[in-house]
């Protein structure tokens, strides 16, 4: 699997990685990591399925941060890592799979996957019904996604950001959008609840105020990291780096240069 990435070296000693999330590319993170350009090299990867990257095949998470993992190797040894929602599930793959490789992360409305069984049956059926609407028409699928809940919070967004969001969905493959959901989408990746222990790296957790599954999720999450910090971002949903961006910036930035 060979990974899309664009590298901006700003000559610091320091590297963050920074993976997307679902429906988006790695320009979608460019907003996350305006707040760092200052202070840090600032590496993006279009996941498997996004952007430039292609996989094929029969995949799954692990060989996703196989991927990643060797192309940090290659280069830059340890990174610190920023991971947002999909992106964010990947962050916690590398951190139970590579604890060597990364220095720090911060995990945006992210979680370790489903533990218990059903429930993963459950989230697989979903996740195939959403690659099949997706295939059938991705368009009408985008504009449900778009109405969800979960992204009720970016009512208060300004309408160019909204459309430049809507803009990078609409220009990813819907083949690629469905493979990712079949292949490491939440309901078949394994769960990593149980590896959350073991990770002893300096980890920020992010979760929005209105994003209430999430919040629980990270709560959860942050009694079981060791060295593990929520924080709760007020008003903000779902995409905190887009919802509250100056927030976001300079949260993030605290946290890398003082973790």
């Amino acid at each position: 699997m060979e990974l899309n990435y664009r590298f901006e070296d700003n000559g610091s000693e320091e590297t963050v990685l920074l993976l997307h999330g679902f429906l988006a590319d790695m320009s979608s993170m460019e907003t996350a990591g305006a707040h760092l350009w200052e202070h840090f090299n600032i590496l993006l990867v279009d996941l498997p399925g996004f952007g430039d990257t292609k996989a094929g095949g029969d995949y799954r998470m692990d060989d996703v941060s196989d991927a990643i993992a060797a192309l940090i190797s290659s280069r830059w040894g340890a990174v610190h890592i920023i991971g947002y929602s999909m992106g964010g599930r990947v962050a916690v793959s590398l951190l139970a799979s590579y604890p060597g490789m990364i220095k720090s992360a911060v995990l945006e409305s992210a979680s370790p996957g489903i533990s218990d069984p059903t429930a993963r049956k459950a989230r697989q059926k979903l996740d195939r019904e959403r690659a099949d609407s997706i295939l059938t028409d991705y368009v009408s699928f985008i504009d449900g996604w778009e109405r969800m809940g979960l992204f009720q919070s970016q009512d208060s967004v300004e309408e160019d950001q909204k459309a430049r969001q809507r803009e990078n969905r609409l220009a990813q493959k819907p083949a690629g959008a469905a493979e990712s959901l079949i292949n490491y989408g939440t309901g078949i990746q394994q769960s990593y609840w149980q590896d959350l222990p073991e990770i002893s790296i300096p980890v920020l957790l992010l979760a929005g105020e209105k994003d209430g599954k999430f919040v629980t999720i990270n709560q959860k999450m942050e009694e079981l990291l060791p060295n593990g910090r929520l924080e709760i971002i007020p008003g903000a949903g779902h995409n905190i780096h887009m919802e509250a961006a100056d927030k976001f910036g300079i949260m993030v930035l605290e946290f890398l240069i003082g973790g």
